[in-house]
């Protein structure tokens, strides 16, 4: 670990790229962290908060694009692929802004909901899978009603449900991980 006494490095980036001189690629992908080559293809999402310079999300391939709709909560959006600049032109200031992207409309991986049979023809037998307490709270606040032990079961069953569906989706589109679009 450097001393106070050494020196330290600082590297001079391009204002308008952020991008070292000596560095060779043009960005990195914002989900995976993958190199963005000069004069590569990349992709950008549509939505305007997520494209913006401030945010600077950048991503090498489709799947990292569609990673990001997992935390990104986006109504509808879509993929441009767009062509990183040249080398040349990010250190000379003369990238050519004027590129209109090529829209690439990407659907949603739709995937059949597993029908409700196969999900509770399997049902693991499960502990309560709710906060008992939380839940009569909730609902003697929303209409002064009192819970009865069968409507905690019920809620638990439909829970265990939802969530074998949420993993059969996840599977189908090639995921290890269930997002929230996998249950709604």
């Amino acid at each position: 670990m450097p001393g106070f006494n050494e020196p330290y490095f600082c590297v001079t980036l391009s204002v308008m790229n952020d991008v070292a001189p000596e560095q060779n690629y043009w960005k990195k992908c914002s989900t995976c962290k993958k190199e963005i080559p000069f004069e590569a293809k990349y992709f950008l999402c549509s939505v305007s908060t997520c494209r913006h310079e401030r945010t600077g999300y950048r991503f090498c391939s489709v799947g990292c694009w569609d990673a990001h709709l997992g935390y990104a909560n986006h109504r509808s959006a879509f993929a441009e692929e767009m062509n990183a600049p040249s080398r040349d032109s990010t250190f000379t200031g003369n990238a050519d802004l004027s590129r209109q992207p090529i829209k690439k409309i990407v659907p949603s991986v739709s995937v059949p909901m597993p029908t409700v049979k196969s999900a509770t023809s399997r049902l693991p037998a499960t502990d309560t899978l709710g906060v008992v307490s939380k839940i009569k709270q909730f609902i003697r606040e929303q209409s002064g009603f009192n819970t009865s032990e069968c409507c905690i079961e019920a809620l638990t069953k439909k829970t265990v449900e939802e969530c074998l569906k949420g993993i059969e989706r996840a599977k189908v589109a090639g995921r290890k991980t269930v997002m929230g679009r996998d249950i709604l």
